[in-house]
């Protein structure tokens, strides 16, 4: 493909991309330090000092909880804890710090970001270390400006293409080296609005034919791009994905015995709507405390290999 928004695309379709097992172990970190004390994004310079830590803690407790049901029903194989630091009060949003892949012969590797924000640049060490304990092979993009993990990187469901969002907190030069790196393609998609500055606010695939996003977060031509590989496309109306994150929910593949199950804000009506009517279980937590912060349950988590 000669459009820029493809880096080493060359599959017109979904149908021609490599197959890719998904992860099944889930990262958290303990928020016993996390506050709101500055504005990294729009949501939350308002709540500066409005954070409530012994609620903040339970409902964090209600998705470990969740993911422990669903690991009971074996759809999750395991879950880590990585250990909170003082001063770093945001690492509790795991999903930024890194971006951990499969190669094509299945080794591990993980490709560590370079954040935009100082304060949350410290955290990446302490996740370092946590993988090399794993057994990934660690490494970080050398030219790129700014990368933030998961957060703007969300793999297509089964297959191996990316989906690459910039402009805000993830620079476009970070996708020509990460794509080269993990001989992935990428399909980059620039980030309009400022309310959804990281791509895992307004894009949440459900699965590999089926796509919920906010329309206003991103360009005419990027919504058509994605047409290439997705078969169905629906908009979530601007306010549910912005009030409640409807979009920053996590949807927990199928397997042979249980059905997909979705993690969700309370309150996200619309989309929990559209879920049930696709056979996707639904789990309703209050994430009010992070919500202040800019995130919800798909920031509160990684998934790994």
């Amino acid at each position: 493909m000669k459009n820029n928004n493809f880096i080493n695309c060359s599959a017109l379709s979904k149908k021609e991309l490599e197959n890719r097992i998904e992860p099944r172990k889930v990262l958290l970190c303990s928020p016993k330090y996390f506050q709101v004390i500055d504005a990294k994004n729009v949501h939350m310079g308002s709540n500066i000092g409005k954070t409530n830590p012994t609620k903040a803690y339970q409902q964090w407790e209600s998705l470990k909880a969740a993911y422990l049901k669903l690991k009971s029903r074996g759809l999750i194989d395991e879950i880590i804890e990585i250990d909170p630091i003082e001063g770093c009060e945001d690492m509790v949003f795991t999903a930024n710090q890194s971006f951990p892949w499969q190669n094509t012969h299945g080794g591990k590797i993980v490709v560590l970001s370079k954040m935009y924000h100082s304060s949350r640049a410290r955290e990446v060490p302490y996740f370092e270390t946590l993988y090399k304990n794993l057994g990934y092979s660690t490494t970080s993009l050398k030219n790129a400006q700014y990368f933030e993990g998961m957060g703007d990187t969300i793999p297509h469901p089964h297959k191996r293409l990316l989906y690459g969002g910039y402009g805000h907190r993830t620079t476009l030069d970070a996708y020509h080296e990460l794509s080269d790196l993990l001989e992935t393609p990428i399909l980059t998609l620039e980030l309009k609005e400022e309310k959804f500055y990281h791509l895992d606010t307004c894009f949440l695939p459900i699965n590999q034919d089926h796509l919920f996003i906010c329309k206003e977060a991103f360009s005419n031509e990027s919504i058509e791009h994605l047409s290439n590989f997705f078969k169905e496309i629906t908009i979530i109306p601007i306010e549910e994905a912005s009030q409640f994150f409807a979009l920053n929910a996590h949807v927990v593949p199928s397997t042979n015995e249980e059905k997909s199950v979705a993690i969700i804000q309370e309150g996200a009506n619309d989309t929990i709507q559209l879920l049930n009517k696709n056979n996707i279980e639904v789990i309703k937590l209050n994430t009010s405390e992070y919500i202040q912060s800019g995130g919800s349950v798909f920031c509160m988590k990684m998934m790994l290999y």
